[in-house]
């Protein structure tokens, strides 16, 4: 680790030191131990910071911040990576995204249920093997500041997070990506807002159209999961979900343990 990447990968995790499970201290402990766990790369003018850690022992988080010549975030982008036979048998991810939220509930539903459609669902209570192989991405955000859209910034991170969810693997390897499509709500940066957010299908469904559309212009299916309106009074932020699955070749061979 040299110096430009330890100054980000600190700076990223003072930023959300707060919703880390371990202190700062420890997990540079394990990256400066474990190149596999994160990476630092220029791209152009920006610099994109990702690093994980486990939530589960078949389970990581994957966290990608995005930094501008200023050092102001600008993008973000977390997902949860695991491999599909764990994903479809172990009942300690079903319970895990269960209890988490709503959005990731409906994310392993979801996915389960369109790529997998001969599997009874949940199929991890049925107590059986799934035939079936590959890696699992779970995102649960991805945001790119408006000034900086229309830079291809969305699909670089995407590609980022593919890329480290088959880290260790090598030759061809499916990966099954899902991804809500919430309106967008921006925490950080100059799109911040200190009001507080309340759904409106007036105001949020032409943005949530436009991101179904770029999703779609990167390989993804946008799925509606009611067809009707949603009234003014309930949540229609867990109607839009998108998904993908790739069959990627790994030409390196894959990092050490």
């Amino acid at each position: 680790m040299n110096s430009f990447e330890r100054t980000y990968l600190e700076l990223s995790l003072t930023k959300l030191e707060e919703v880390l499970p371990l202190p700062k201290t420890v997990l540079m402990e394990q990256f400066e131990t474990s190149e596999d766990d994160w990476f630092v790369e220029q791209i152009n003018d920006l610099v994109f910071c990702l690093f994980d850690y486990p939530v589960l022992d078949v389970m990581e988080q994957l966290i990608l911040l995005v930094y501008d010549d200023q050092n102001r975030i600008i993008a973000d982008a977390g997902a949860l990576h695991t491999d599909v036979p764990s994903f479809l048998e172990q009942q300690d991810i079903y319970d895990y995204l269960s209890e988490e939220s709503d959005w990731m509930y409906l994310e392993h539903y979801v996915l389960s249920n369109t790529m997998f459609p001969n599997l009874p669902y949940p199929f991890c209570l049925h107590h059986q093997k799934a035939a079936a192989t590959g890696e699992v991405l779970l995102y649960t955000n991805a945001y790119v500041s408006n000034a900086f859209r229309q830079r291809g910034i969305f699909k670089a991170m995407l590609e980022c997070m593919r890329e480290h969810a088959l880290r260790k693997k090598h030759g061809i390897t499916a990966v099954y990506t899902i991804l809500s499509m919430d309106p967008d709500i921006a925490c950080y940066g100059p799109d911040a807002t200190d009001e507080p957010y309340y759904y409106s299908f007036e105001k949020d469904e032409p943005t949530r159209l436009l991101n179904a559309e770029i999703a779609r212009r990167t390989g993804f299916t946008p799925l509606r999961l009611e067809p009707d309106d949603p009234d003014q009074e309930t949540d229609g932020t867990k109607l839009w979900f998108c998904i993908r699955k790739e069959l990627c070749e790994i030409i390196e061979e894959p990092l050490a343990d």
